[in-house]
């Protein structure tokens, strides 16, 4: 098998494929699986130009394989298929769920108006919000990891409302630090950043700092906001799958007017039995 698929390769090295197979009058034969066959023709693309030979023989040969394994399946296949199964209709039945999905996607892409102002948004918000009850707690919060050796205690700036001063300071001293205040997390996200004896055993709430210790390091989190497990989270967490979910009803709704308007339009008849 490999000696002679590297000769094809050197064949497709030496010239252009197409040029060589038009000289001949058969195609030759690669590989075969009961009635199927695998030509020179169908895998002359795969190797590109400047492929070392090595390399074009170990991907001409990994195709044959994996041709070879696929259509030894389906035979396998064909042999034991139920009695009851109609392939045809099966075949017909997917070919026309995959024309349908394709027109209906471009049809989308095309007609949908993902266009969402943020007061529909906020709108749907508000009817819809006893529907997304946390499963786990999220909070909005300040992080900073400390060296012992820079001797800072950042406690007293965290805990004014204005965090200009706290800000400053974290930038300039910190190991690592998170101050982004719009962001919202878990308590996973923020397990990943500080101990996880910072916040255990610890009722969070809003402004609260807390403080720790571990190694050469001190570690700090400003609380700027927490909602609980069962409770209902704010707006701001929500919004990206309040639009997803509004995206989503008005696709359902395009594609169901276009398949009325087809159906009040379109020709067709109805037969009914004698």
């Amino acid at each position: 098998m490999r000696y002679s698929l590297f000769f094809v390769i050197i064949l497709l090295a030496g010239c252009d494929g197409r040029s060589w197979l038009g000289n001949h009058s058969g195609d030759p034969v690669l590989a075969s699986v009961g009635n199927k066959k695998l030509f020179l023709s169908n895998v002359q693309n795969l190797v590109n130009q400047g492929t070392s030979a090595v390399d074009s023989v170990a991907i001409v040969d990994g195709y044959v394989q994996s041709w070879i394994r696929e259509n030894l399946m389906v035979q396998e296949a064909e042999k034991n298929v139920a009695a009851d199964i109609n392939l045809n209709k099966l075949v017909e039945e997917y070919r026309s769920s995959l024309l349908v999905y394709n027109f209906e996607k471009r049809l989308v892409d095309k007609m949908l108006d993902t266009i969402i102002p943020l007061a529909d948004k906020r709108q749907y918000y508000s009817q819809n919000k006893n529907q997304y009850v946390l499963s786990h707690p999220i909070i909005k919060c300040v992080v900073a990891k400390m060296p012992t050796r820079a001797k800072v205690d950042l406690s007293k700036p965290l805990n004014k409302q204005d965090l200009t001063e706290a800000f400053f300071i974290i930038k300039e001293k910190a190991s690592y630090h998170h101050l982004d205040t719009a962001q919202w997390m878990t308590m996973a996200d923020l397990a990943s950043m500080v101990p996880t004896s910072t916040f255990q055993d610890v009722r969070l709430s809003r402004g609260k700092v807390l403080k720790d210790k571990e190694g050469d390091y001190e570690y700090y989190v400003k609380i700027l906001s927490h909602y609980d497990e069962k409770e209902i989270p704010p707006f701001d967490y929500m919004e990206g799958v309040i639009t997803k979910t509004i995206l989503s009803e008005r696709k359902i709704k395009l594609l169901k007017k276009y398949r009325d308007d087809l159906y009040e339009k379109g020709e067709y008849k109805i037969y009914k039995p004698e």
